[in-house]
């Protein structure tokens, strides 16, 4: 949802219309009285409790049959032609097979249609009845041209992609050959370097020929690129005399052509400009092509930071923690982050797209000088290939939740991320550099660990709050290399680009409830009379018993919070809208706000002890023991083991560290003689006085 010129909206119990934009302000005027035109600040306006755009519905989840639709176009346009067309392919061949597993099932339905669109798979007179299912697969795959077994391989694909994420089975059939070409062992890498300016890396290629080949390859191929006229052909016969004189067997012509494919076309481009005077261009090449306006195009990456953090209470230190940045390339402005000792996971880019999506209140909440005016929902967000990235929860997030197109950069390149790489960087020399508790980047001596650690003074909140600051105060009105003469600021950029397309899109303060919702993870689980088991916790309640299914398994989908077991959120299918359902054993409000790690670890513990077996569930009393059994641990161990504080913290513990007492010196025992010594010449030095 975004103001337009001419929208009318309600703010302070008053209609007013917009006039017109002058980022970062607003001008409009009441729709009674004189219409007088006043200038006010555009955020304080749609951040105020009172604002409402006349005519705006919140936002419902859509209609299964709508939804469903949705997912299945989210992924399908993503993917280039041919690997879309593949897996379509692929989808129509085993449809049959899962229609008849459908009607094996039971469905009569799914047995009328069977009948209706696959007939030609059942014999003269045949009954659908008397089908065998490995009879079905052998007539697929013989009418497909397809072997018995990639047609069981598909199959097994689909459904443990379906079993990952519903409705998404389609996604197992997308051929991953382009992802994971290099990872062959018969395959070798090529970089190539501009010839006039080595330390230019153009790209990277991979070809599957023996390693004498390749730097002959990598020679001719980095004189090729630069060349005005570049001929394949003539290109071919240069490797080829070299070949020759090393007694290599020449390349022909197709394998030379196949491998001057597989170099960016974006290269030859940029070289046939003459564009290339600085290394970053190409790190910065495959997302900022793309970016042409604000919320474009986001990057999305994690960073440890080398400062030594302390824990409020007890003064021990925590180590390093985690930074998680969403950064918009188009104008440079950080869209979110979050901020944590946590490792990279799905529940960091849940909190991290969070913070992007919704209006960061920054002034409020740290009193900064500046609004953080960088929020809304973007077209794309680009991502690394980390396993935290590329997990199916975090897919869902991105293309199901905010129908925002996901793509990744390259494997092995990680100079295609420079944009965010380098604000990574100024992040280091700009800011962390002038605090305590810091320590270069790159040295990683005990004695430079051990004088961060002595120097730390900062706690997790101080460090977010001297971060935002910086962000919002500092870096958003800061000059960039990377942007326009005219425009060189990431707030300057923001507001040009406002003056010609109008304000961004923004989330309502009364709809970010639903996308926290939407973000949590989701399972499918089975309501039983004893209610849904979750982690060894039930939850139930009265308005959510009519879901009771005696015979039908997995009825139900459910979404929860890692950070708060207390309770789930099941979807009802008919109203489309999730229902708050607490957890009923062990009650609500005895483990509200308590981790499914911390949880995890009270079980542990009990089962460790013999007080529960491994599937009953713990009363609140064991619950507050094992609590104090843990902590007694944990703080025994945080003397002197940094990442038990850590994890002590992450389960939800207050640390209670004390120092290690300090060994008194045994008294040296002094004989008569010394004594009669000792005091004399006390006598003698008061004589002296």
């Amino acid at each position: 949802m975004r103001l337009k010129i001419n929208d009318s909206f309600m703010w302070c119990g008053v209609k007013y219309h917009v006039h017109d934009f002058e980022p970062p302000y607003i001008y409009i005027y009441r729709e009674d009285g004189d219409r007088r035109i006043t200038k006010s600040k555009y955020l304080t306006i749609i951040t105020d409790p009172t604002f409402e755009i006349m005519n705006h519905k919140r936002k419902k989840l859509l209609p299964e049959e709508e939804q469903l639709d949705s997912k299945k176009r989210a992924l399908i346009d993503t993917l280039p032609t041919e690997r879309r067309n593949l897996a379509l392919e692929k989808m129509n061949i085993i449809a049959p097979i899962l229609l008849y597993e459908e009607l094996v099932s039971g469905d009569m339905y799914a047995a009328y249609s069977f009948v209706e669109k696959y007939q030609e798979y059942l014999r003269p007179k045949e009954q659908l009845e008397n089908l065998k299912k490995n009879q079905l697969i052998e007539r697929v795959a013989k009418k497909n041209n397809y072997s018995t077994r990639q047609v069981f391989r598909f199959l097994s694909k689909y459904k443990k992609s379906e079993i990952e994420r519903t409705n998404h089975g389609i996604e197992g059939l997308v051929s991953k050959a382009h992802l994971n070409a290099h990872n062959r062992t018969d395959e070798v890498s090529i970089t190539l370097n501009h010839p006039k300016k080595i330390e230019i890396i153009l790209d990277t290629i991979y070809v599957r020929l023996p390693i004498e080949y390749v730097p002959l390859i990598k020679e001719e191929l980095e004189k090729f690129i630069v060349k005005k006229k570049r001929k394949v052909s003539l290109l071919t016969e240069n490797i080829n005399i070299l070949c020759t004189s090393r007694n290599l067997k020449p390349l022909s012509y197709d394998t030379v052509y196949k491998i001057v494919d597989r170099i960016d076309k974006y290269v030859f481009e940029r070289i046939s400009k003459g564009d290339i005077v600085e290394p970053q261009f190409l790190k910065e090449k495959a997302s900022n092509q793309f970016a042409f306006a604000p919320l474009h195009v986001i990057e999305i990456d994690h960073v440890r930071l080398p400062i030594t953090l302390i824990d409020p209470n007890t003064g021990v230190e925590l180590g390093e923690p985690t930074l998680t940045l969403g950064l918009c390339v188009f104008t440079r402005m950080v869209w979110g982050l979050d901020l944590s000792f946590e490792d990279p996971s799905g529940n960091k880019v849940m909190r991290t797209l969070l913070n992007g999506i919704c209006f960061k209140r920054a002034k409020e909440q740290y009193g900064t000088i500046n609004d953080w005016e960088m929020h809304g929902v973007p077209s794309v967000i680009y991502m690394d290939n980390g396993s935290d990235f590329k997990s199916n929860y975090v897919k869902s997030m991105i293309e199901d939740v905010l129908r925002t197109e996901l793509r990744y950069r390259p494997i092995a390149t990680p100079r295609y991320g420079g944009i965010i790489e380098r604000n990574f960087g100024t992040i280091n020399t700009k800011f962390l550099e002038n605090l305590l508790g810091y320590r270069e980047k790159f040295s990683s001596g005990r004695e430079v660990k051990k004088e961060a650690r002595l120097e730390a003074i900062l706690t997790l909140d101080d460090l977010r709050e001297l971060l935002v600051h910086y962000i919002t105060d500092v870096y958003h009105h800061s000059e960039h290399a990377g942007l326009p003469l005219e425009c060189n600021t990431p707030v300057a950029r923001l507001y040009t680009a406002m003056d010609v397309m109008g304000s961004l899109p923004f989330i309502p303060e009364e709809d970010e409830i639903y996308y926290k919702i939407q973000m949590l993870p989701s399972e499918m689980r089975t309501y039983r009379k004893d209610g849904i088991r979750v982690e060894n916790v039930k939850y139930a309640s009265q308005e959510t018993s009519r879901f009771i299914s005696k015979s039908q398994k997995k009825n139900c989908k459910i979404k929860f919070n890692v950070e708060d077991i207390s309770k789930i959120y099941l979807l009802d299918p008919d109203s489309k809208e999730y229902i708050e359902v607490p957890s009923i054993s062990p009650p609500a409000d005895e483990i509200e706000g308590l981790s499914r790690k911390m949880y995890s670890s009270i079980r542990k513990n009990l089962i460790e002890q013999g007080q529960i077996t491994k599937q009953q569930i713990p009363g609140s009393s064991l619950i507050n023991k094992s609590k104090l059994l843990i902590r007694e641990k944990y703080n025994h161990m945080v003397t002197t083991n940094t990442p038990a504080r850590r994890r002590a913290l992450s389960r939800g513990f207050e640390l209670s560290v004390k120092e290690p007492e300090k060994k008194v010196k045994a008294e040296k025992v002094i004989s008569t003689v010394e004594q009669l010594v000792a005091k004399l010449n006390a006598e003698k030095k008061n004589e002296l006085l």
